[in-house]
């Protein structure tokens, strides 16, 4: 069984309501002298990594739906929205775009892209 303050302590630390609230607020709560919460803190040596392991998974489901959002802003054509969607799905590299096909920057390739979609080619 778990230690029932270091479970109270992750599921205050993981809520995002509680993000601007300190560690004395969580102490008064509950019934906790911060002297306490420190020892606990200090002897426990994977409690920082627990707490990042659960603020991870409560907002995972939230960027789905911002990845989402940032989808349909790039297939609308906003190239601010296209150049995020690479860098974070694909580790894109703007340097690299522009040494391999001389591009100045990212609008600059998203316009040479839909120039080349109005041009009809022959089948």
């Amino acid at each position: 069984m778990g230690n029932p303050v270091r479970d109270k302590y992750i599921s205050y630390k993981t809520n995002p309501e509680n993000d601007d609230k300190s560690d004395s607020y969580f102490c008064t709560l509950h019934g906790l002298s911060l002297d306490e919460l420190r020892e606990m803190k200090s002897t426990d040596p994977t409690l920082s990594r627990d707490i990042l392991k659960a603020r991870r998974e409560n907002y995972a489901k939230r960027m789905n739906k911002i990845d989402e959002a940032l989808f349909k802003a790039a297939e609308s054509g906003d190239t601010k929205a296209a150049d995020l969607l690479y860098r974070r799905f694909d580790s894109w590299n703007p340097k690299i775009v522009e040494e391999t096909n001389n591009y100045y920057n990212f609008a600059d390739m998203v316009k040479g892209i839909q120039k080349a979609k109005i041009i009809k080619r022959p089948m």
